[in-house]
C-alpha cells in the first residue's frame, strides 16, 4: 500500500485556460494556495517548486542548518 507524503503539491486548472497550485496535507486539507495564475501547467509546476525551495531555505535559516550563513 502506498502512504501519500505529509505534504503534496497538487497542479489544478482554474477553468479559464490558466492553472494555479495548492499545498495539500496527508488527508487533501488545504495548506495554502497560490493567490496567482498561471498561462501554463508548467509554469504553475515551476512556482510551487520555487515556492518549496523558498519555503526550505527559510526553514534552515530559522533554524541554523546547512548553507543557512548564521554564525
Amino acid at each position: 500500500m502506498r502512504t501519500k507524503p505529509a505534504m503534496h503539491f497538487k497542479i489544478r486548472p482554474t477553468g479559464n485556460h490558466l492553472w494555479t497550485w495548492v499545498l495539500l496535507d496527508a488527508t487533501d486539507m488545504t495548506v495554502i494556495e497560490s493567490d496567482r495564475t498561471f498561462p501554463s501547467e508548467t509554469q504553475a509546476s515551476a512556482a510551487a517548486l520555487a515556492f518549496a525551495k523558498l519555503v526550505s531555505r527559510a526553514g534552515r535559516s530559522l533554524t541554523g542548518g546547512p548553507g543557512s550563513g548564521l554564525i
